[in-house]
């Protein structure tokens, strides 16, 4: 197929559409504003399986006759193929961070993939660069990903572009605000976990300490994880916030319940003080494991055990000054003193760059 012309064409890749529509969105306009003349094939890949051979031969049709590629995660057909030399390949990732391990640090682990599996798989292989918006995400893509320091570069991510357009976070809120017009009266509290393997996540017990502690203006609004199969609380006051994305449903929380996802970093963005649930901290240490050798005082906001801990910590929202972290973990993209950045970052714009489409 390599044999076959090559076409003014950017190919965007993703596992999971959900996570990456933003970022998705706001490099497509990037591409369609200074390459208006090239072609955009967004392909949704999904994992091997009978009728995957059709598929494949799609997904290995456009990857060779394209003249960018960008992937959010591992992408089996962009690691293990060998591409003409002079394709940029970018990883864009779908968190800007990383607070659990991930990729090869998660390998030989009960939640990770084999060893042998991953070098046989070629996991994460072929990327000609990475973003990343800070230096210690930097350290942590390194080691997840095996890759060179220097291919990682200070690009940050789209949705960085999202967060901090007014117009856009304003039309979100809008948007939420007119769907549940009772969250503008009392305080929105936002719960996104991380998913467990083989494990459910307790929404019932915060919901239910939430019902007991909350007054009856204010709201729980609980983001499933999209691997998880837990039964969702059904009243209680408590929304299940399917119905949006995690990115918009930011526009509207006054604080935030989570416990290692990434989501801290859209929330620093945001200045939206952060409460971290590790109600199960030294299992997922041993099952999972984590990136920094102490969590406790690597997440800038307090760390509870108990769901009634969570919620107390909840109403009113904690105090919370993201700036001392962001000067280490959004450094690129924000000032040195670690306030947000006074310009607009253009991340999409710089990532669009990378390619060399030119």
């Amino acid at each position: 197929m390599k044999l076959l012309p090559v076409q003014k064409k950017v190919v965007l890749m993703t596992r999971d559409l959900r996570q990456s529509r933003v970022d998705f969105a706001l490099l497509k306009e990037a591409i369609s504003s200074h390459h208006p003349e090239y072609r955009i094939k967004v392909i949704r890949h999904k994992k091997l399986s009978a009728g995957y051979l059709i598929a494949a031969l799609r997904e290995m049709y456009h990857l060779a006759t394209c003249r960018g590629i960008l992937v959010d995660g591992y992408i089996i057909p962009v690691s293990v193929l060998n591409h003409r030399k002079d394709l940029p390949v970018g990883q864009i990732w779908h968190a800007l961070g990383g607070f659990k391990n991930f990729a090869y640090m998660v390998t030989g682990t009960p939640e990770g993939p084999d060893p042998k599996v991953a070098q046989v798989m070629r996991m994460h292989q072929n990327y000609t660069f990475m973003c990343a918006a800070g230096t210690v995400p930097t350290e942590i893509f390194a080691r997840a990903f095996h890759i060179d320091r220097e291919l990682i570069k200070p690009l940050g991510a789209a949705r960085i572009d999202y967060l901090l357009d007014e117009q856009r976070t304003a039309a979100a809120r809008e948007k939420i605000l007119t769907r549940y017009p009772e969250l503008a009266t009392g305080r929105t509290v936002l719960y996104t976990p991380t998913s467990r393997r083989g494990r459910g996540i307790p929404y019932q017990r915060l919901a239910a300490a939430f019902a007991q502690q909350a007054d009856d203006a204010d709201t729980l609004v609980i983001i499933p994880h999209p691997q998880d199969k837990t039964e969702l609380p059904a009243d209680n006051g408590t929304l299940i916030g399917t119905e949006f994305n995690v990115l918009d449903w930011l526009t509207v929380a006054d604080v935030v319940i989570t416990d290692y996802s990434a989501v801290t970093y859209e929330a620093a963005l945001l200045d939206i003080p952060t409460v971290y649930w590790a109600y199960d901290l030294e299992e997922f240490r041993a099952s999972r494991g984590l990136p920094m050798e102490n969590y406790e005082e690597a997440v800038p906001g307090p760390v509870v055990k108990t769901s009634k801990e969570a919620v107390a910590q909840c109403l009113p929202p904690v105090e919370c000054d993201y700036r001392p972290w962001r000067q280490q973990h959004l450094d690129f993209i924000c000032e040195p003193d670690g306030e947000l950045p006074r310009q607009p970052p253009r991340c999409a714009e710089k990532i669009v760059a990378e390619l060399k489409l030119d």
